[in-house]
Order: structure tokens, then C-alpha cells, then sequence
């Protein structure tokens, strides 16, 4: 697996900010064709894929390793990130499904054939995302 250590200073960096430096720097080593596959934020102790009881200062990069990861993506030493080659992957087409809010700000998963105005989520279109129990 490659691997690039970058190094931002003079800018607050956050996990937010080191995902779209990481993302940059793997769509251009890729040509465009970059997808991440695992993720570690150091100062927050997270990871993802997220294995229960698994350390997550190691378990990240293993399952990244085993999923194709090609590349990995070091920021400031805090945030690190490892894409797979995208180019692999199938092209599946347009969604069926596309994300709607309505005047209050709540959000909705609706069938887009079904949907007869984009403005206004209806009940036989759509679905609250809340009552999915999908958190966001």
C-alpha cells in the first residue's frame, strides 16, 4: 500500500477538513477513480468501519488493508484514510430514490417516479427519515 503524509499548518484542521485534503490528494494519485474504504480520527478516537471491541487505533487500517485499500492518506498525524481503487467498482445507474425537505427542514427518502412535485414530500412517496430510525 502507498502512503502520504501530509502536513497542514498555520489552519485549524479538523476531521471535516482532513477528509476533503485526503479526498483530493486520492482522486489525483487515482484520476478521479478514488473511493475510502476505512478512516481513523485520532484526537476523537473514532473509526470507521466501526468493529465492536476491536482497538480502534489498529483495526481501521487491518480492515482497509483487507478491502482493497491502495492508498493511504496521513494528515497532520491525527487523521488517516485509506482509499481503494473506485474504478473496481460496478456502476449500478441512477437511484430511484432521491433526499427531499419540506418547509420545516425535515427530511424525507422519496421514490422519485412517485414524487409528483420535489417542494412537497408526499405519503405515498415518501418516507420521514426519523421514522425509518435513521439518525443523520
Amino acid at each position: 500500500m502507498r502512503s502520504i503524509n501530509i502536513t497542514l499548518s498555520g489552519v485549524d484542521v479538523d476531521y471535516r477538513m482532513a477528509s476533503k485534503v485526503a479526498h483530493a490528494v486520492a482522486h489525483e494519485m487515482n484520476n478521479g477513480e478514488s473511493i475510502v474504504v476505512a478512516w481513523h480520527d485520532r484526537p476523537h478516537s473514532r473509526m470507521s468501519p466501526v468493529i465492536e471491541g476491536a482497538d480502534v487505533n489498529t483495526r481501521w487500517h487491518d480492515y482497509g488493508e483487507a478491502h482493497g485499500g491502495r492508498l493511504q492518506v496521513d494528515v497532520n498525524g491525527e487523521y488517516d484514510f485509506i482509499y481503494a481503487d473506485a474504478a473496481d467498482y460496478e456502476t449500478l445507474g441512477a437511484s430511484p430514490y432521491v433526499n427531499v425537505r419540506d418547509a420545516r427542514g425535515q427530511e424525507y427518502l422519496c421514490q422519485i417516479n412517485a414524487l409528483r412535485d420535489p417542494t412537497n414530500p408526499t405519503r405515498e412517496a415518501c418516507v420521514q427519515i426519523e421514522e425509518m430510525g435513521i439518525e443523520l
